[in-house]
């Protein structure tokens, strides 16, 4: 009996030091990076009733410089309730580029009803004027 649980835990032994010791290697898949699936989960996340989700895929909007996203950071600078949202939206819109949102952002400057939000979009404005807040397109 001794014999068998002796030759029963070295055999055990060996074969689990033999599988860490000697691993399969994994196979690969490959991870493509689409880039229409990319704005497409960032459009899905601008839209989310979570505000976390909300303000980082707004923020990645402007930081891959979506032009797809520029309608909705137009209509989250415009309608959004939480100041943070609109300030990512207009931070945003500068980094796109785009010509819409930088005259949005310029108006939001003047006439948002936030004086937080009013400052920020004017300094966004004024550094995306001066060719302060780089613009290059990734997606």
């Amino acid at each position: 009996m001794k014999k068998y649980t002796l030759v029963s835990v070295v055999l055990i032994t060996v074969i689990l030091f033999s599988a860490i010791l000697l691993p399969q290697p994994v196979p690969m898949r490959s991870i493509q990076t689409d880039a229409n699936q990319i704005s497409e989960n960032l459009l899905i996340g601008m839209n989310s009733s979570n505000r976390g989700l909300c303000a980082s895929s707004t923020y990645m909007m402007g930081e891959l410089c979506c032009k797809r996203g520029v309608v909705p950071l137009l209509s989250l600078l415009h309608n959004a309730k939480c100041e943070e949202i609109r300030i990512l939206a207009a931070l945003s819109l500068c980094k796109i580029g785009d010509a819409r949102g930088i005259f949005a952002v310029k108006r939001a400057a003047v006439y948002d009803e936030s004086d937080r939000v009013k400052r920020l979009c004017n300094l966004f404005y004024k550094a995306s004027i001066a060719g302060k807040i780089p613009s290059s397109s990734i997606l």
